[in-house]
Parts: structure tokens; sequence; C-alpha cells
């Protein structure tokens, strides 16, 4: 109702709401008060009428027995002066009224008191003395006047000291209530009075000073968030346009990386394919002395070719694990048979050591890990002069079903400075420019171990010092797995190319617009005892498979005229067993998910160029089946660690060579 009345000021609603409070605590105190008074008093008469009942039942047994009825009714006479006394009655025990005595007060609301006269141990009457309620109700007059007059003159004091405080208070209260509506406005200026008092309006004061105070922050700061804000927006539209810049040069590197990795790998694979067939031939020790040292140098680069397509995919966060049942033991044995001839042409001895509690098999990618060892095994035969290599290969179990795997290569090399470890592993880093010049590398190698490891969840390290050699290491955390999921090694030999004897003579479609490569795959599969018939793009060869009993089309995919993708599904598109003729991607295309691309697209196998004899046998042996008649011996071309090559061989290489 107050609320309502908005031109009543504040200490006139103080008072209001004041005198209300108390007026309602009287009348609950004064209820209470009153009962209590009137339960107390009635309990008192109660024991009052009982005490003359037990008194006088005392006093006039004498009379009783002696049956002198004046006597008793004079000593109950005496009873009139007490205050509220009704009547006093004595009965005989089983028997009439023995005598009465009565007050003028009328019957009414009243208490009474019940005793037994005994003489002689003999109950032989019984009293009541009955006192009236009047008293009781004339008492609580008395006392509602008392408390009448006593909390009036507290309720005047109390008014009093109201009026004196809100004189002191509604003055202060009012203004700063007008100035809490002018901050909730917005209008925090100007100075906070009675901050200094000390006293509650001086606290109050003070809290309404910090609230001002924070608000001019929180201001501040929304001001200052807006701000902000639009900078913000700004700079998210310049990243935005750096973003779109970043991802358009992104896209052009990863274009440039393709065409240059296209182009980079189609001569590759003349050079290396050539040299392949070269030392499959009758040579001299200085011709093969020079093809040695040509292999070496078109290795190397190839290996520096892959290292910048690794450091590509990883930057982009394409490269992929394939995750699959390993041996260990069996990885290790492939990095050693493969790098012991470079430790036997420096003079080093290629030592390893297993640990007897290894797994047989683990759950991992075999390859990027044996990549990592081959980096390892690779730089240290690279920085060491004499002496040995060893290479362990232990761990430890782990949590669960985690085995922790540990391998390391340590060598007698040249040894690492302290101060330079720290940035071993990172891209294009070397120990100092001078190892550069001498010992040639582009400092990829160990960056992509750390990051292979780290994609893994593993880690890679060093200890080394100057001139005590080095100990490169990394360890992976890999799942245990069941031995009997362990897939069958694939039959390697590098004295063979692409064909051991008993296995199936096949007649193959090479797809080809390289001259250069078209000479050198036909020689490596010729070699191996196959047939082969050469198109130069996909229109020869959707042809060429329809007019001639093929086995299996190797397939280019860069070509004129249509490409090794439009060649496929065309192939396929002819139903029939064409469906399922196997078609194998023979490409310089070696990006991340080109493998997966064209495997979707309906090819069988992929083989990158420049091409490994051994890829393109398993190849070969995955997609095509070979349970036809065997190749013989005597139609193979014999592999260099068997000189005694005939000479049709060399007369084919020189014809091939002169188709160039």
């Amino acid at each position: 109702m107050l609320r309502n009345l908005p031109a009543v000021g504040l200490r006139v609603k103080i008072v209001v709401a004041l005198s209300i409070a108390v007026l309602a605590i009287l009348g609950a105190f004064m209820s209470y008060e009153m009962e209590r008074f009137r339960v107390e008093r009635l309990s008192e008469l109660r024991a009052s009428a009982q005490n003359l009942a037990n008194l006088y039942a005392g006093a006039i047994a004498n009379s009783v027995w002696e049956f002198d009825k004046e006597n008793a009714k004079a000593q109950l006479e005496a009873l009139k002066v007490v205050e509220g006394f009704q009547r006093a009655v004595v009965w005989e025990t089983n028997g009439p009224e023995f005598v009465a005595v009565f007050n003028h007060i009328a019957d009414g609301p009243h208490a009474e008191g019940k005793a037994r006269i005994i003489v002689n141990g003999k109950e032989i009457a019984w009293i009541l003395v009955r006192l009236s309620r009047k008293v009781v109700t004339e008492a609580a007059d008395r006392h509602l006047h008392e408390i009448l007059v006593t909390f009036g003159a507290l309720s005047v004091a109390l008014l009093s000291a109201v009026f004196a405080a809100l004189h002191f208070l509604a003055r202060p209260l009012e203004r700063m209530t007008d100035l809490m509506q002018r901050f909730a406005t917005g209008q925090l200026a100007g100075q906070i009075p009675y901050v200094t008092r000390n006293d509650e309006v001086g606290r109050m004061a003070q809290a309404l000073a910090v609230f001002r105070d924070h608000a001019i922050e929180r201001r501040n700061a929304e001001l200052a968030l807006r701000r902000r804000s639009e900078e913000l927006i700004a700079l998210n539209h310049d990243l935005l346009k750096a973003r779109d810049a970043a991802e358009s040069a992104n896209r052009i590197k990863s274009e440039f990386l393709a065409s240059m990795s296209h182009e980079i790998r189609t001569p590759m694979n003349g050079i290396i394919g050539m040299v392949h067939v070269l030392m499959t031939t009758r040579l001299q020790a200085e011709q093969r002395e020079k093809l040695t040292t040509l292999a070496n140098a078109a290795s190397s680069l190839l290996n520096i070719l892959n290292d910048i397509l690794d450091i590509s995919k990883i930057e982009a966060g394409r490269l992929e694990l394939d995750v699959a049942p390993f041996s260990p033991r069996r990885m290790l044995e492939e990095m050693l048979a493969l790098w012991r001839p470079s430790a036997m042409n420096k003079g080093l001895a290629l030592n390893s050591h297993i640990a007897p509690d290894l797994p047989q098999v683990l759950m991992g990618d075999a390859n990027r890990i044996g990549q990592i060892v081959a980096n390892f095994l690779g730089n240290a035969i690279k920085f060491t002069e004499r002496g040995a290599i060893t290479v362990t290969l232990a761990g430890q179990a782990a949590a669960g079903n985690i085995f922790r795997l540990r391998m390391s290569v340590a060598d007698t090399g040249i040894g690492i400075p302290p101060d330079t470890i720290p940035r071993l592993f990172q891209k294009f880093s070397q120990v100092d420019n001078s190892n550069t010049r001498r010992y040639g590398g582009t400092g990829l190698g160990l960056a992509i171990c750390r990051e292979l490891a780290q994609l893994m969840g593993g880690q890679v390290g060093v200890d080394s010092a100057p001139g005590q050699g080095a100990n490169f290491w990394v360890v992976i955390d890999l799942p245990r797995a069941d031995e009997a999921i362990l897939p069958m090694p694939e039959v390697h030999s590098r004295s063979r190319l692409l064909a051991l004897p008993g296995e199936r003579r096949l007649n193959l479609l090479v797809v080809e617009d390289n001259q250069i490569n078209q000479v050198v795959i036909a020689a490596m599969l010729r070699s191996a005892g196959h047939e082969c018939e050469i198109a130069r793009d996909g229109m020869e060869a959707i042809k060429a498979v329809q007019v001639q009993d093929i086995d299996g089309v190797l397939m280019d995919i860069q070509m004129p005229v249509l490409d090794g993708v439009e060649a496929t599904q065309a192939i396929r598109g002819l139903g029939g067993h064409y469906v399922h003729l196997p078609i194998i991607a023979l490409t310089a295309n070696a990006m991340a998910g080109d493998e997966e691309r064209y495997l979707g697209l309906g090819m069988n196998d992929y083989v990158a160029k420049p091409i490994d004899p051994d890829r393109l046998t398993l190849a070969l042996r995955r997609s095509i089946a070979t349970d036809a008649a065997p190749i013989r011996r005597a139609d193979l071309q014999m592999a260099p660690d068997n000189p005694a090559t005939n000479d049709e061989g060399d007369e084919d290489l020189r014809r091939l060579l002169g188709s160039l």
C-alpha cells in the first residue's frame, strides 16, 4: 500500500511501518501473556481449594466424630473470609450431607478441592471446598492493565528513539537512494557523501562507492571489449583472407610437388630401371663399378625426393598409418639385409641384439617403423669411418596389452656435440655446414623420424658426445597381437628379376607413353621370362585387350588421348571377363592418397615409379593367378650375383637401347 504513495517521505513510511510492527508485537505479546497468566492463576486457584479442603478435613474431624454439627459449621464459617469462596460441604461416608456453609457469591465457573475426614484410621466423612473463578478473571484484568501501561510507556520511548534515528539516518538514505537511481541510469559521475562516517551509514556509503567504481570499471571494460570485438572482426576478416591465400598457396605447393614428383620420377624410372637391366648383363668390373655408382646416386636422389614428399604429407596432415600385425624381428632382419652391403663396403661390422622376451607379433605400421630404423642405419653408416654399428631391439611390458618397443642404433662414428642435439631433429638441420659439404644430405631424415614417431604416439632421441659415437633410439607403445594372424612373409629374391622358376609366364600389356619407360619396363618383364606388348595411350590399351589374350595390364596414369583412369573405367565397362582383368597402376603419381584413389577407381594394385622390381613382382603375384605353365630357368636372364649370362640378353639390351 505504501508503495502506491510516492509522495510520502521515507521517514513517514518508516514510522508507519514501525507502528504497525509495534502493534502486531503488542497484540501477540498480550495474547500470550494473558493466556499464560490465566492458566497460572487457575492452577493456583485449584491448589488453594485443595489445600483448604485438606486443612479443614483435619480441623473438623473431632466435631464430625462427635456429631457436633454446630461446632463443625462454626469452624467452616471461617472460610467465608477467603477470596472467591463459594461453599464448603461435609458428607458422611455413604450417608447424607452433614453440614454446609455458603457465601453470597453466585454459582459459576469454579475450582474445587476434596479431602477425606479420617478418625482412628477410619474414613467417616468427606469435605468439599469450592472457590469461584471470578478471582482469576479480576486478577487477569488487573494484569492486563499493568501490561498496557508498561507497553505504552515502552512504545512511546521506542517511537521517540525512532524519530531521533530517522532524523539522523533518513536524509543520508534518501541521498544515497537518489545516487543509486542515477547510477542505474548510467550517470556515474559525482562524489558520494558520508563515506567518512564511522557507522552503518558510512559503511553503506563506502559500499555504494565500491559499487560505483565497479560499474565504471565494467563500463570501461565493455567499451574496451566492444573496441576489441571490432578489432577482432577486422582481424578475422584479414585472417580469412590470409587463410584463403595460405590454402591457395598450399594447394599450389601441393600441385607443384605432385607435378615435380611426377616429372622427376618419370626420368628416374628410366635411369634406375636401365641401370637394373644393365646390371643383369655381362659387364666388366670397371663397368659394373660405374653402374653401381650411378645406381647409388639415383637411389640418393630418390631418397631425397621421398623425404620431401613425406614432409609435405606430414605438414598437410595427410600422412596415414597402415596398422597391421607384423613381426619386429622380421622387420629388423629385412633392414639389416638391406644395409649390410653398404656397411661392408666401408669395412664396418653390422651387429644386432634382439631381446629374448620380445613379442613375436605386434600391431603397428611396419613400413614406417622400418623407415625410422633405416634412417638411423643410413646415418650411422654415413658418419662412421671404422668400427661397428649395433642395432638393439628390446622393450618392456606396459599397461594392459601394450608393449613398449625400443629400437636403438649405436655407432662408433664422429659423435654429436651436446649443444647441437636439441636442433638435430628439426627440418633442414645439420650438425654443422662442414658435415653438409662432406657427407651431404637434406637434413630431413631425422625430422621425418621424429614426426613419424609422434604420429605413432612415440618419441625419438639420441645419446652422443663428440668422438664417442652416437646412439639413436625410438620408443613406441604398440599393442600385442596374436601370432596366428601374422601374414606369411613375401618371397623376395634380389638375385632374380620379377619371377622365380615355376611361376607362370605372363602375357602383359604395358600402357606407357614415355618411350624410355617403355624400353625399361619391357626389358624388366622380358628378362623375367614374360611376354609384353606396348600401348602408347589409353585408347590403344582398350583396343589391345580386345584383340589379344592379355593376362594383365600395367597402366600408366598421365597419358595423351585417354589417361589411365579413363582407360581403366572403359575396360571395366566392356563387361564379361574384362571386369576382373588385373590392372596395376604403374605411375609416377606418388602423393598422399594417390594409391587409395586408384584402387578405389577399379585398379587391382599400385606401384610407384621409379619401379622397384620386387614391388612389381609382389603386385603381379597379388593380382594375377600363377597356376598356368611355369617359367623355365633357361627362360630367365640371370642377376649380377651370377654373371654367367648369355649373349642373347646382351643382344636384347642392345636392341632395346637402339629403339630409343
